[in-house]
């Protein structure tokens, strides 16, 4: 199991006795499952249904969906509406005798009138061809999530490579930070010298303690495991995204914490271009289920 996109296309045209269909989806990025449907009006009834079925399968994403069905078999058939017909058939013949026209009452004349005619429907088609749809409807979400799951091993490919590149920086940030007590002792000393005051023990005193603010070991042992945690999400669960977003604020938080404690030079540019590398892997992680 990996990572997931959200990004996802899919298609399916096929048939059987009562109807040819075609359904198409695609889907994009959300926060949540947002479904939009498409399709004619028979079935209506089964439009929560339907989207039940893709979010079982697709789980988040903005997913528009859109069913192109031509039926083999006459939906609707015309019912005559035999006490309209009466109706102008009395109208028509009192015209006749009142007013003296000739001539006689066509159909012609009947069928001007556009409501003498309703349609109703055949039989329970959309019923017959519930489960048919429905199956429709998976073969293509399947296939689309096929098409998910290519694309989330190609991001999660490039977030894996980002995390080495942390873990590096990370590596960095450790050996830069030795010498942390000579950094501020020197500091302190040549401080101490500008003012012309020769105070030993102070500079020993205030070295050491800036020495143990600044101590990061605990920072660097973190990023470890969250980059550790972070791998292991992404290859083991398939709902991904909303862990990674909030494991990238913690990596964040990490190298922030760090670089308020550092006053070294190389640190503070180590943790510039790690919150890069966090940014740029945040960014991906936006697109996976």
């Amino acid at each position: 199991m990996t990572a997931k996109s959200m990004t996802g296309y899919g298609k399916i045209m096929t048939g059987n006795e009562l109807c040819d269909i075609k359904v198409e989806m695609k889907s994009v990025n959300s926060r949540y499952f947002d479904c939009n449907v498409r399709m004619p009006r028979l079935f209506n009834f089964m439009e929560i249904t339907l989207k039940n079925v893709l979010k079982d399968v697709l789980v988040r994403g903005k997913v528009d969906v859109n069913i192109d069905l031509k039926l083999k078999k006459q939906q609707y058939k015309p019912v005559l509406r035999q006490d309209a017909v009466e109706s102008y058939m009395n109208v028509l013949t009192e015209l006749k005798e009142r007013f003296g026209v000739h001539g006689k009452i066509s159909l012609e004349h009947i069928l001007n009138f556009n409501d003498i005619l309703e349609t109703e429907e055949t039989d329970d088609l959309g019923q017959r061809l519930s489960d048919f749809v429905i199956e429709c409807i998976k073969t293509c979400a399947a296939e689309m999530d096929g098409m998910r799951l290519l694309e989330g091993r190609n991001l999660a490919d490039d977030i894996k490579a980002r995390l080495s590149t942390i873990t590096a920086i990370a590596a960095d940030i450790d050996i830069n930070r030795e010498g942390v007590y000579e950094y501020w002792r020197e500091k302190f000393e040549k401080r101490m010298a500008d003012f012309g005051v020769d105070a030993e023990d102070k500079i020993v005193q205030e070295a050491a303690v800036m020495a143990e603010k600044a101590d990061i070991s605990e920072e660097i042992t973190r990023i470890a495991s969250h980059v550790e945690q972070f791998r292991n999400i992404i290859d083991t669960e398939k709902e991904s995204g909303k862990k990674l977003d909030f494991m990238c604020q913690e990596l964040n938080r990490e190298f922030n914490t760090i670089g308020s404690k550092s006053g070294k030079t190389a640190i503070i540019n180590n943790v510039v271009q790690a919150k890069s590398e966090i940014e740029k892997i945040r960014e991906q992680v936006q697109n996976l289920v």
